[in-house]
Formats: C-alpha cells, sequence, structure tokens
C-alpha cells in the first residue's frame, strides 16, 4: 500500500526522534514536494534539528518527494479554492494521495486536512497511529509507545486529554 505523509507527521516523529519508525513500518514515505519545502528546507532554514533528520531520511532514499502532475496540480488548486482551511502542503499530499490509489495511506494530523481527505474516501492516520502500529509489529514495547505519545505532548504536539488517555489505554490492550 503506498503511504503519503503531509509535513507535521514528518517534524514530530523526527523531533522526538521516532522518525525511522515510518522506515521500519512502510518502507518508504511519499511526500509531496511542498512538504519538503516546509520540513526541510524551511526547517534548515530556522536551525531545527528535525529538518536534518527529514533530509537524511530523504537523500537515504525512503523519503521521496513525489512532484505533481497536471491532473493532480488542478485538484490542489481546487482544494486550495474551496478549502480556505488548508495548506498547501496538505492540498498536495490529498491530492497526491486520491490520483494515486484508493488504497493509499496518508498521514496526516491536521484536523481539518484529514475531515477533506477522508470525505474523498482516503485512508488517514496520523502520529498516533505510527505508534500503536509500532507496538503491534513489536517495533516499540508498551512503556517506549507511551513515553514516545507524553514526549510529543511535552515537545507540544496538540492533542485533547481524552484522546490521550484513550490512546494510552489502548496501548495498555496490546
Amino acid at each position: 500500500m503506498p503511504t503519503f505523509s503531509n509535513t507535521s507527521p514528518l517534524i514530530w516523529l523526527a523531533k522526538i526522534g521516532k522518525l525511522n519508525l515510518l522506515k521500519e513500518l512502510f518502507g518508504e514515505v511519499l511526500i509531496s514536494e511542498e512538504s519538503y519545502k516546509e520540513a526541510v528546507e524551511k526547517g534548515l532554514e530556522e536551525g531545527f534539528s528535525d529538518a536534518l533528520v527529514i533530509k537524511e531520511a530523504y537523500e537515504q532514499g525512503w523519503i521521496k518527494v513525489k512532484p505533481l502532475d497536471k491532473n493532480q496540480t488542478k485538484i490542489c488548486d481546487k482544494i486550495m479554492l474551496h478549502s480556505f482551511e488548508l495548506h498547501k502542503g496538505e492540498a498536495q499530499a490529498i491530492a497526491l494521495a486520491h490520483e494515486i490509489a484508493k488504497d493509499t495511506l496518508l498521514l496526516m494530523d491536521d484536523s481539518s486536512g484529514r475531515a477533506f481527505a477522508e470525505a474523498w474516501g482516503l485512508k488517514v492516520k496520523g502520529v498516533l497511529y505510527v505508534i500503536i502500529t509500532a507496538v503491534r509489529k513489536e517495533l516499540l514495547d508498551k512503556k517506549e509507545a507511551k513515553d514516545t505519545a507524553l514526549t510529543l505532548v511535552n515537545k507540544g504536539f496538540r492533542i485533547e486529554p481524552k484522546v490521550l488517555a484513550r490512546f494510552l489505554e489502548e496501548i495498555e490492550k496490546q
């Protein structure tokens, strides 16, 4: 199953030293040109160390930039026109995932972007899905997964307390 990612899952996983989970779970991850600009180019300009981690994964070849073709560009433009809440990176990620394959997994944490992508029938998951899947695949143990989630929150990842509590309960069930 092709896996696409928007910018935020890359940044958050890189911030907490867990970007490699994407490689271990999905083999390769496709991103849009705008997501690369946001995560790497702008990140490096602003001095963020997570940008170096993402750039290294790109240079290793398991994060790949997928340019939009003409049809995908038209779709992206329509998304941007009709959904002012979405950023260009989110719109590009949705357009790419929608056009590539219906069984595509799209990693995205922004609720507006997720709702839009889900309305188009895409399978959309976020960073917490990556963590719990890593537990299920025995890449992380329960304690590591809980610590990872709490580190995300401590670094500024926004999550409703109820969602975090349910997530921590779900980890215990694994």
